[in-house]
C-alpha cells in the first residue's frame, strides 16, 4: 500500500488534524504516518512515498532524514467556507492582527487570506518580537495560545484544511483513479473555499448553477414563467415562448404585454389551481403560487401544462399501472374446448371484445368468467392498458365502496393520510372487472350506476368529479332477474351491465370437455399421462360437476396423487361415486340369499386386501370381529357376491379380492 509521511517541528494537534484530513480521501487506499524533526536521531530515514510539510523550512530541516526516493509537498492550506463569514463580518478597514505558529506559516497565511477574498481589512503578520498593543481584534488559525493577551477580540478559525490541489497532486501521484476517492473528494471540496479559485470561483459555480437551472427550465414539458411581485417578467423557458408564440425576448417587461389579463382566470388573489383557459386553440391548465424571502412577496410562479400533454402523461400512468401486475393473465388461445356449444360462446365474445361497450358475464360458479373476461380484454384495443379485477362478494360494503372510489386524505378512521386513488381510477384507459356483481350492496350500486351513466367517479369524502375512461365487464353466477324481484338488485343498474350479455355454459353441458380438460389439466399441472378405464371415463361423464371446471381442477389434482398409470372407479374422489351409485337391486338379490351384516363385514375385510385374502383368513378375521361365520358359509357368500360382479374369486393362494363395483357398493352400503 502506499504511503504518506506527515512533517511537522513537534508533536501538536495539528498533526493529528491534517491527518484526519487525509484520511477523508485516501481511508483504506494510503497508509499514513507521523514525523517530527525534534525526534529524529543520526541515521534516521524517512522512506515513505510522499512526504507532506506545512511550510518550506520544515522540509529544509529534515532533508537529511528523507530517502531521495520520497517526494516531498508542501501543503497548500484552505479554510471550510463556513469560517470565512466570521471574518468578513469585520468592519472594512479595521486592522487585524493574523497569528500562526511560526513566522513563515503567518506570512503564509495573510497571502491565504487575501487571495480568497479578504480584501477589506488590514491584515498584520504576528511577529513575536514585536508589540501590537494599538490592535485589538486578531485571526488565528487553531494557535490561540500565541495570541498577545491584550488582545480583546481573538477570532479562532482553527487549523487551515488542505486544498483540493494538494489532494488532486497526490492522486495524479499515486495514479488513483477510483469513484470511491473522487466521491469523497468531492464531498470534502464542497465545505472548503480553495485557494485556486477563492471568492471569484463562488460566481463561477453561481453562473454554472444558472446554465443547470436553464437547461432544467427548458427540458420541461411545461410552460413556466416566473415574474416579480409586481408581475414584470424574470424567468421563462422554450415550451412557453412556444404556448404563447414568444419570439422576442420578454425579460423585463409586464406580464400583461405577454398574456392578456382577460386570458387569465379572475381571481382576487390571483392564485390559480388547475384552472382551464383556452389559447388559440389550445387548452391549457394554470397553476401559480406566490415566492416569498425572509417573510416577504417576492414573485409569482407559473405553471402552465397542454391538456393533450396531460393525457399522455395518464397514458403513461396507466401503462406503469400495467407493469405493476394490473395485466391479463389469459387469452382466448387459454380457452380449451371440445363442445360446440362452448365455441359458439368463444365466437361471441371475440366478436365484441374491438368494442367499448359494457359485458355482463353469466354462468355457474367454476365456468370460467373470469378467464373469459382476461380475454376479452385481451382482444380489445385497451389490451396495453390495466386490467384491474375485483370481486364485489370479498369485502365489506364501506371497504368496497372506498376501494372501487378511493377516497381524500382524512375521510375516515384509519385512512391513509395523503388519500387513496380508487381502482376506477386505476383502471384509466384500461378495463375493470367487477367479479360477483350480484354481491354489490345497494349503496354502492347507486354509484356504480353513475360511473356507468356519467363515466365519471367521485372519491369517497370529496366534492371533486373525475373524468375516467374504461371498459366494464361484470360478472355473477346469480340470476339477477330473480335478485330484482327480491330488491337485492337495481333493475336500472342491471340494464347499464347487459348491454353485451354472455352466457357461459356449465361443464354438464358440454360433455365433450370433461375426458379433454380431464387429460389436458393432467399433462399441464402434473406432468402426467394417464389412462382412464370406461368405467372411470364413464362415472366422470355421468357426474353433474357442479362445480364445473374448478371441481374437475381439484378431482384431476387428487387422483394425479392416488394413482400412476391407469384411473380405475376406486382411483376418483369418493364423493364422485357416492353421488352416482345405485344398487338397491344388487341389495335386495344378497338380502333374500345372505345375511347382510355378514356380507358388509366380508367386504370390508377384503377392501383392507388389495391383493386378494384366503377364506380361512376371511373366516378369522370375521370371528375377531365377533362375526360367526363358517368358512362354508364364506364360500357360499363369496359365490353370490362373485355373481353380482362385486368380488372376484379366483382357486388358489390368491383368494379373494374385492372388484372397483364392489367398493362403490360398500359405500353406498355404509352411507
Amino acid at each position: 500500500m502506499k504511503t504518506i509521511g506527515i512533517l511537522t517541528l513537534v508533536p501538536s494537534n495539528l498533526n493529528e488534524f491534517i491527518q484526519s484530513n487525509l484520511e477523508e480521501v485516501f481511508r483504506d487506499y494510503v497508509t499514513i504516518n507521523n514525523y517530527y524533526v525534534s525526534h529524529f536521531n543520526p541515521g534516521d530515514t524517512i522512506n515513505d512515498d510522499i512526504v507532506v510539510v506545512t511550510a518550506q523550512s520544515h522540509a529544509m530541516k529534515a532533508r537529511n532524514y528523507i530517502s531521495a526516493n520520497s517526494r516531498i509537498i508542501v501543503l497548500r492550506r484552505s479554510l471550510p467556507s463556513s469560517e470565512i463569514y466570521k471574518i468578513t463580518a469585520i468592519p472594512k478597514g479595521t486592522n487585524v492582527l493574523v497569528v500562526n505558529d511560526s513566522l513563515e506559516t503567518t506570512s503564509d497565511a495573510v497571502a491565504f487570506l487575501y487571495q480568497i477574498g479578504i480584501t477589506h481589512l488590514n491584515l498584520v503578520p504576528h511577529d513575536s518580537a514585536k508589540e501590537f498593543l494599538d490592535i485589538n481584534i486578531a485571526i488565528t488559525l487553531g494557535e490561540a495560545n500565541t495570541v498577545p493577551p491584550h488582545v480583546k477580540v481573538v477570532i479562532d478559525v482553527g487549523h487551515r484544511c488542505i486544498d483540493i490541489s494538494t489532494f488532486l497532486t497526490i492522486l495524479n501521484h499515486f495514479n488513483i483513479d477510483s469513484h470511491e476517492t473522487s466521491r469523497r473528494l468531492i464531498k470534502y471540496s464542497e465545505r472548503i473555499v480553495t485557494m485556486d479559485s477563492g471568492v471569484q470561483n463562488q460566481y463561477k459555480d453561481l453562473f454554472m448553477k444558472n446554465i443547470q437551472l436553464d437547461t432544467i427550465v427548458n427540458l420541461s414539458h411545461d410552460g413556466i414563467l416566473l415574474t416579480d411581485k409586481d408581475h414584470f417578467i424574470l424567468l421563462y423557458n422554450k415550451k412557453f415562448s412556444e404556448i404563447f408564440e414568444v419570439d422576442d425576448n420578454i425579460i423585463g417587461k409586464h406580464l400583461s404585454h405577454v398574456i392578456s389579463d382577460s386570458l387569465l382566470p379572475n381571481s382576487s388573489q390571483n392564485i390559480y389551481t388547475n384552472e382551464l383557459i383556452e389559447f388559440k386553440e389550445r387548452s391549457l391548465l394554470v397553476n401559480n403560487s406566490k415566492i416569498e424571502h425572509l417573510g416577504e412577496p417576492a414573485g409569482i410562479y407559473y405553471d402552465f401544462q397542454e391538456v393533450t400533454h396531460i393525457r399522455h402523461l395518464e397514458k403513461s400512468l396507466s401503462k406503469k399501472l400495467r407493469d405493476k401486475g394490473l395485466v391479463t393473465r389469459y387469452s382466448f388461445a387459454s380457452i380449451q374446448t371440445k363442445s360446440a356449444k362452448m365455441e359458439e360462446c368463444i365466437k361471441f365474445a371475440k366478436r365484441i371484445a374491438p368494442t367499448n361497450l359494457t359485458v355482463l358475464i353469466t354462468g355457474e360458479s367454476g365456468t370460467g368468467k373470469e378467464l373469459m373476461a382476461h380475454a376479452i380484454h385481451d382482444a380489445s384495443p385497451r389490451s396495453i392498458y390495466p386490467f384491474v379485477a375485483i370481486n364485489c362478494a370479498s369485502f365489506p360494503e364501506n371497504l368496497l365502496e372506498s376501494e372501487l372510489f378511493g377516497y381524500e386524505a382524512g375521510s375516515f378512521t384509519g385512512a391513509i393520510k395523503e388519500g387513496k386513488s380508487g381502482l376506477f381510477e386505476q383502471a384509466n384507459n384500461g378495463t375493470i372487472f367487477l367479479d360477483e356483481v350480484g354481491d354489490m350492496p345497494p349503496s354502492v350500486q347507486v354509484r356504480l350506476l353513475r360511473v356507468l351513466q356519467e363515466r365519471q367517479v367521485m372519491r369517497v369524502g370529496s366534492q371533486r368529479v373525475i373524468d375516467v375512461d374504461h371498459r366494464v365487464i361484470a360478472a355473477t353466477n346469480k340470476d339477477l332477474q330473480a335478485e330484482i324481484q327480491k330488491g337485492t338488485f337495481r333493475q336500472d343498474l342491471f340494464y347499464r351491465l347487459n348491454v353485451l350479455p354472455i352466457v357461459v355454459p356449465p361443464l354438464r353441458e358440454r360433455p365433450e370437455d370433461v375426458i379433454h380438460l380431464f387429460h389436458l389439466l393432467m399433462k399441464n399441472y402434473h406432468n402426467k399421462n394417464i389412462t382412464l378405464t370406461s368405467q372411470a371415463a364413464s362415472m366422470l361423464l355421468n357426474y353433474k360437476w357442479p362445480g364445473n371446471i374448478r371441481e374437475l381442477t381439484n378431482a384431476v389434482a387428487y387422483i394425479s396423487l392416488t394413482t400412476t398409470d391407469v384411473v380405475d372407479l376406486d382411483n376418483l374422489p369418493a364423493y364422485i361415486l357416492d353421488t352416482q351409485t345405485d344398487f338397491n337391486q344388487e341389495l335386495t338379490y344378497l338380502t333374500n340369499r345372505c345375511d347382510c351384516e355378514k356380507i358388509l363385514q366380508i367386504l370390508t375385510n377384503l377392501s383392507h386386501h388389495a391383493l386378494g385374502i384366503g377364506r380361512k383368513a376371511l373366516e378369522n378375521q370375521c370371528a375377531a370381529s365377533l362375526i360367526n361365520a363358517t368358512e362354508s358359509e364364506i364360500r357360499r357368500m363369496l359365490s353370490v357376491l362373485s355373481e353380482l360382479g362385486l368380488v372376484d374369486s379366483q382357486v388358489g393362494r390368491r383368494g379373494s379380492r374385492i372388484t372397483s363395483k364392489g367398493l362403490l357398493f360398500l359405500n353406498w352400503m355404509k352411507r
